[in-house]
């Protein structure tokens, strides 16, 4: 209940898994506004569609993790060093992200068939 995303940090790009060496930006949210944000990710999962429409044996992509190690505990609770949490419905909507990928999906001739949350 006292989680709250650091005012800057990094997020984590994991695809079905994967993650490219740089997969990952930067925010800010002192000095970026919401839009920069989202074009940041975009170009992070455009960058990543690029490299996975590459491979041989491409399954559907079915799993889109956003994950940042920086929040921070408002009662001063402990996080561990290698925690990461969600950054979806928090820092970007989850609506957005999802339009995102279906965009690129098609620019890069992927499938979408993301898992039912539970």
């Amino acid at each position: 209940n006292t989680l709250k995303l650091s005012s800057n940090g990094v997020v984590n790009v994991i695809i079905n898994g994967k993650q490219m060496d740089a997969g990952r930006f930067l925010y800010n949210l002192n000095d970026h506004r919401k839009d920069q944000i989202v074009r940041d990710l975009e170009s992070k999962l455009d960058e990543f569609f690029k490299w996975y429409s590459n491979f041989q044996n491409k399954e559907p992509i079915s799993r889109v993790s956003l994950l940042s190690a920086d929040f921070i505990c408002e009662e001063g609770c402990s996080i561990g060093l290698n925690t990461r949490f969600s950054i979806i419905d928090i820092l970007i909507p989850r609506k957005t992200v999802i339009e995102k990928l279906e965009e690129l999906s098609e620019k890069h001739h992927l499938r979408i068939e993301l898992e039912k949350e539970d």
